[in-house]
């Protein structure tokens, strides 16, 4: 027998549906609310991609598209006339200067603001529309003083603040503007562009660092403080100063980083190597002690992905700006169950340079005069 479905009245089923104290909607229909977006308040810019083009993937070309031949096609009536030929009439001359007419056209048309039909309508406010939580906070968070919308001013108002002297520019107002902006240094600095109580202490030039620019530069960063435990900061800072790292290899053949401290005696002998204005002496051995070991991770400039950086140095006479061509990271590496600690020993003897790395300053030495001529 086929199972019944008992039925109730409707009165029933309206006494279930209202709850008490529920307030029912005045529409039938579910409302859906829409809110167009504001016009973008900048105009369209090119930027410089950074990186190079095949970064996520390496585009190859199948034989098919190497293979396959494009017909070189022109409109008769244009005028131009293709010379398969002799390909050198298409030789750009560097020295042919453009017709005024031609190269107005060649500039970056910088197109006006209009005032769009989406734009007047985001300026309005009107009174009837339901507000959503979002719009009411958002409003009575900053409380505008005229009827223009939290949205519209962000992209409508603000490009009506704009001059008409930075938004139609032609090729010499560019210039000019340039121009100005090498004037404007010399200006002296006297108060913060933005924070009235903010006052210049001292200003200083700032030039490439022409003595050591010939040294190629690292950042190493530790993961822990590398200092030497149980002794004064002084100590701890002379010592670390004169520290070193070296790549060694072990039993195994795993390769780690060793971080070096200056033995008691070499420490003294740096101390009167200062004394006497000498940087070292020659075929004097510097004996320094290992401290710890450390995995690392080397980034330079001919690494994927790695973003130049520079670094200040303060002298008296101005800031002088470095580069940073290497990148290293270390982290403690875990000793093995069982292996005894290691003791070695690194012993330094300095000499002169020789003939190759003497060519290398010279050529780290050219990319500096490349730097000036570009600034």
């Amino acid at each position: 027998m086929p199972p019944t479905i008992q039925g109730s009245s409707s009165g029933d089923a309206e006494k279930r549906n209202v709850r008490s104290g529920e307030r029912r909607s005045d529409l039938v229909v579910r409302p859906k609310y829409c809110n167009t977006l504001p016009d973008i308040p900048f105009d369209a810019k090119f930027l410089k991609y950074p990186f190079e083009n095949n970064r996520f993937m390496e585009y190859k070309p199948t034989s098919l598209e190497r293979n396959y031949k494009y017909e070189v096609l022109a409109e008769l009536d244009l005028g131009v006339f293709i010379d398969l030929i002799t390909p050198d009439l298409y030789t750009v001359d560097g020295t042919e200067v453009l017709d005024p007419a031609d190269e107005k056209l060649l500039e970056e048309d910088i197109v006006p603001h209009q005032d769009s039909k989406r734009s007047r309508h985001h300026a309005q406010s009107v009174s009837w529309l339901r507000r959503t939580e979002y719009i009411s906070t958002e409003q009575t968070r900053f409380q505008p003083t005229n009827i223009e919308k939290v949205e519209a001013k962000v992209g409508f108002s603000i490009k009506k603040n704009f001059k008409d002297s930075v938004l139609c520019m032609d090729r010499q107002g560019q210039i000019d503007a340039i121009e100005k902006t090498f004037k404007e240094v010399n200006d002296p600095i006297t108060k913060h562009h933005s924070k009235p109580n903010v006052h210049a202490v001292e200003v200083l030039p700032v030039f490439p660092d022409f003595k050591s620019w010939k040294y190629p530069c690292a950042q190493v960063i530790f993961d822990s403080d590398p200092a030497p435990v149980g002794r004064p900061v002084p100590a701890q800072i002379e010592e670390m100063s004169q520290a070193m790292i070296r790549g060694v290899q072990d039993e195994s053949g795993e390769q780690f980083v060793a971080y070096f401290l200056p033995t008691e005696s070499t420490l003294e002998k740096r101390r009167q190597d200062s004394t006497e204005s000498r940087q070292y002496e020659e075929e004097f051995e510097y004996e320094y002690m290992m401290a710890r070991e450390y995995n690392w991770t080397v980034k330079s400039k001919a690494s994927k992905g790695y973003e130049e950086n520079y670094f200040l140095v303060i002298r008296n006479d101005g800031a002088y700006f470095n580069e940073l061509e290497t990148r290293v990271r270390l982290s403690k590496r875990r000793q093995k169950m069982g292996q005894p600690q290691n003791i070695t020993r690194l012993v330094v003897k300095h000499r002169p340079l020789d003939e190759r790395e003497f060519e290398m300053h010279r050529l780290r030495e050219q990319q500096l005069d490349s730097v000036e001529l570009m600034g």
